[in-house]
């Protein structure tokens, strides 16, 4: 599957043809990141669509959250399997996760989202 890539503010690029996609492993890696970075609610078109980030936040329950992240990565098309994943709430209220996973093409990723 291709998707357009984005940039560094997560806009889609344009102008560059077909370079402005990404296609195998790089397709499925900006997919988890983006389904990772997705509020519940927030894109109109599927209110359903990325995680209850905000109420997850408002108790932290740490078998929620694994479950939720985990579940998030594994139901984005491409991913095969999560090979590691952890979880931190840093002094300064800032929650860190990694989770490294393989792809359809054998090729491992790590994606990584910090909220606060």
């Amino acid at each position: 599957m291709r998707v357009r890539r984005l940039d560094a503010e997560h806009d889609w690029t344009f102008g560059q043809g077909l370079g402005n996609y990404a296609s195998q492993s790089e397709s499925v890696a900006q997919r988890v990141k983006t389904a990772l970075w997705s509020f519940e609610g927030d894109w109109f078109l599927d209110l359903e669509h990325g995680l209850p980030w905000f109420e997850m936040m408002e108790r932290i329950d740490w078998a929620r959250i694994e479950r939720e992240v985990k579940g998030c990565v594994l139901q984005t098309e491409g991913v095969q399997a999560i090979t590691n994943y952890h979880a931190t709430l840093t002094n300064t209220r800032i929650l860190l996760i990694e989770v490294s996973y393989l792809d359809e093409y054998q090729q491992s990723h790590q994606v990584s989202y910090q909220g606060n």
